[in-house]
């Protein structure tokens, strides 16, 4: 399912015309005149930072230990409309407990013909040496994807304010001019809870016709849950729109108002009984901190684009040596990998677990 909406998920949009702050304007007219200009725009290139740093406090009724997590992104991002193409690259790092690792990523995303392809390069710090990362590819088609793309560009570029309302999404715009990199800009902002977070999915639902919990193998039950998990959910995005141009050039994203508190129980209970039934004097906690977890978007759209698959991904799809995206999604990770890493006792001299036990 994450490579279908993989798949599903590219376009951006911005905005031509007029100079200065105009304090007449209201959120809807600027989201308009973005909307009106999306149509001109031809290529864009972005900055993407990501910082996920959370703590985690377990305590046991008297002490109390903290284990620091921080997650990170540094991304390069371009995109072309003509013809529809878009490319990632950079890295992610996951520090934890002592140890750190980082993926290096490349990502192309090419129209070939009447189908889209992805040509997709990881390498993992944690097993692998510099230029020693594997390449995997597949196209919408492999993936069983049926996308009509200039469907999806016009569905994209169709949608308006009042749309945008009816998904729940709700703009403000500061009365006052905002400053992005010495850019004067309007700044809107929207505010994603959890009352309005089930609108969101029922909607994508109805844009994509499908069932995402039931795709993604989560029943009804299970996605009460998660809803009553997010109660305290607060994603705050704002959007920084040039005013001399209408251009959105920043975005930032943020969760750092969320209520942790359904969360945190929730993990206290699921966690603490399995120590507690151990120890019946004891009573564990688990309380998640979100220290930051922020996304930051820088945009532009002056500099030429040419997006090339390079030549080594090319190399590695003619050879066999990519992966085949559609190979990867029909792998049971249940059954197949019980029958990778099956261990036959009978045919041991003895079971390995058998000296555990009795050391």
């Amino acid at each position: 399912m994450k490579r279908k909406l993989f798949f599903g998920i590219l376009v951006l949009g911005a905005a031509s015309m007029l100079c200065g702050f105009d304090s007449a304007q209201t959120a809807e007219s600027v989201m308009e005149k973005m909307q009106e200009n999306t149509a001109s725009m031809e290529n864009m290139t972005s900055e993407f930072d990501m910082n996920f740093d959370v703590s985690v406090a377990i305590g046991d009724g008297s002490t109390t230990t903290t284990i620091q997590a921080l997650a990170t992104a540094d991304l390069d991002i371009a995109a072309t409309l003509d013809p529809l193409a878009t490319s990632v690259t950079g890295t992610f790092g996951v520090s934890a407990l002592g140890t750190a690792e980082n993926i290096a990523m490349q990502v192309y995303m090419v129209t070939e013909g009447d189908d889209l392809s992805a040509y997709i390069y990881t390498e993992d710090s944690s097993y692998q040496e510099a230029g020693e990362g594997d390449w995997q590819y597949g196209t919408a088609e492999d993936l069983g994807v049926d996308l009509d793309l200039d469907s999806l560009l016009e569905m994209s570029s169709s949608y308006d304010y009042d749309d945008m309302t009816e998904w729940g999404l709700t703009f403000e715009l500061s009365p006052e001019a905002a400053d992005y990199n010495g850019t004067e800009c309007y700044l809107l902002s929207m505010v994603i809870d959890s009352s309005n977070f089930t609108t969101i999915l029922d909607k994508a639902e109805e844009l994509t016709g499908e069932d995402l919990a039931e795709d993604a193998g989560v029943d009804d039950e299970t996605m009460e849950m998660v809803l009553e998990l997010l109660d305290g959910l607060k994603i705050k995005v704002e959007y920084y729109v040039d005013t001399a141009t209408y251009l959105p050039v920043g975005m930032h994203i943020d969760l750092n108002d969320t209520d942790m508190t359904s969360i945190n129980a929730f993990v206290s209970e699921l966690i603490g009984a399995y120590f507690d039934s151990e120890d019946s004097d004891s009573t564990t906690t688990i309380e998640i901190i979100l220290n930051d977890a922020s996304m930051d978007y820088s945009l532009s759209y002056d500099d030429a684009v040419e997006i090339t698959v390079p030549q080594e991904a090319l190399d590695a799809v003619a050879s066999g040596e990519a992966e085949n995206l559609g190979d990867l999604d029909e792998y049971d990770y249940d059954e197949d990998y019980d029958d990778d890493y099956d261990y036959d006792y009978d045919d041991a001299d003895e079971d390995p677990g058998a000296d555990t036990a009795s050391a």
